[in-house]
Parts: structure tokens; sequence; C-alpha cells
């Protein structure tokens, strides 16, 4: 079990890696969401309970690793 997860949350969803979502996964999921979103490194198990706060989650030692623009033709219409 890896003991960090990575996190991205937009104003209409959240998710995270996994056994079977790889980074490049979760950054395909987010994308073909089509809303601009935040990715963040937690330094916990995804097993692990946590608060999320303002789509953040609420972890010590959690790094936000940027905010991602998708481009308006991915956008939902």
């Amino acid at each position: 079990m890896k003991d960090q997860h990575f996190f991205a949350a937009s104003a209409m969803q959240w998710a995270t890696t996994n056994e079977t979502r790889d980074l490049p996964a979760l950054l395909d999921l987010m994308n073909k969401d089509g809303y601009n979103y935040n990715l963040f490194s937690v330094p916990v198990p995804h097993t692990t309970d946590y608060e999320i706060n303002m789509y953040q989650p609420q972890v010590p030692g959690t790094e936000w690793l940027g905010t991602f623009t998708v481009p308006k033709k991915k956008r939902r219409k």
C-alpha cells in the first residue's frame, strides 16, 4: 500500500488515485469532466478518512501541486 495519494477537486467533483486509478488516469478523468481543478499530494494512503474543507484535504503535510485549467474545447456544453 502506498503511503500517499493524489487528490483532485473541481467545483463539480473530486477524485483520488487508488489501486486502479493512477495519476495519468486521474488527470484524464478531471480533464474529461471539463472544469478547472486543483491537484494535491496527500501524505496518507487513499483509504485514510480525513476532512475535506473548501475542496482541499485537511491532512498535515498535504502539498498543493497547482491549478489545472481545462481548455474551453474540452469543457462540457
